[in-house]
């Protein structure tokens, strides 16, 4: 468990975030009627089958961009799972690795960086800079659920833009530590939680202090029966990838991708993140197929 020491210091760190992350401009993000659905639909733990955009629509588009999210809605993707970061002086941004180097060719450790060096770099064959949070929020707001992948232990800041901009309940925030989210819990009571269960006995470890996580995930490794039973019973949506060999057999619509997809079906999944959402929309339509009720 978090300190409480730990927890003091993380409430300090909202404090500082909300100074450091650029100005938020009134209104904040409204509702929309595709977000009502959206949101309706995530509230059913045995809904229909949602689809999430791995790092937005990364390929037609660099990776946790505003294109790829414009690409990502295009696609139809209901969810697109974008990573962030925060700067060395307090700006949430959307980068994925340690380094800036492989997405923008310059150099340095991601989080040395502070915003004005940031804006200066480019993404690859692009001319737009690491967005920041608030920028992809507002890209998002109203379109499109967000999959926030915390890749940082600086959440104060990740959180104050999320509730600033009003968007609480159209994030998800996921870390694989429940500590973190426990953390986020503690800044923002009403947020959207998804804790990793990598293990088939981890159900318990990993939703401890955790009441009330809106989706488990999981993998085809750790989710038994007894596992999916154990998440059903929460209750909450359950989420799996497709990335790797069943994205591959998806964009040479292989013979046997139906019974790929099958087999993450059955495992009780009604949340698939995949590199292409269009594509296996059309696929598990094309194969007869949905999520299990």
């Amino acid at each position: 468990m978090i300190a409480r020491t730990a927890i003091v210091g993380l409430l300090a760190a909202w404090a500082a975030g909300l100074a450091a992350t650029p100005a938020l401009a009134d209104p904040v993000c409204g509702q929309t009627a595709v977000m009502s659905r959206l949101q309706a639909e995530l509230a059913k733990p045995r809904g229909a089958l949602l689809i999430a955009a791995h790092r937005a629509g990364h390929l037609d588009a660099p990776e946790n961009s505003l294109a790829a999210i414009d690409e990502a809605v295009r696609e139809g993707a209901d969810i697109v799972e974008i990573d962030v970061k925060v700067s060395a002086d307090g700006v949430p941004f959307l980068m994925h690795d340690h380094t800036v180097a492989r997405t923008t060719g310059g150099a340095g450790e991601a989080e040395s960086l502070t915003y004005a060096q940031l804006r200066r770099l480019r993404l690859e064959d692009s001319s737009e800079p690491p967005p920041t949070l608030v920028e992809a929020l507002r890209k998002t707001c109203g379109r499109v659920l967000v999959d926030l992948d915390l890749k940082t232990d600086r959440i104060g800041p990740v959180v104050a833009a999320v509730q600033g901009l009003g968007m609480t309940d159209q994030v998800v925030f996921f870390d694989s530590d429940r500590a973190v989210l426990r953390a986020v819990r503690e800044l923002a009571p009403r947020a959207l939680l998804m804790p990793r269960v990598s293990r088939p006995d981890g159900l318990a470890a990993a939703v401890e202090g955790l009441p009330a996580a809106t989706i488990i995930h999981g993998d085809p490794e750790s989710l038994t029966p007894q596992l999916r039973n154990g998440a059903r019973a929460m209750p909450a949506r359950i989420w799996v990838n497709s990335l790797g060999d069943v994205d591959e057999a998806l964009a040479v619509r292989a013979p046997d991708l139906c019974s790929r997809l099958e087999g993450l079906l059955v495992l009780d999944a009604n949340v698939i993140q995949t590199d292409r959402p269009r594509g296996l929309r059309r696929a598990v339509s094309d194969c007869g197929l949905a999520a299990l009720p």
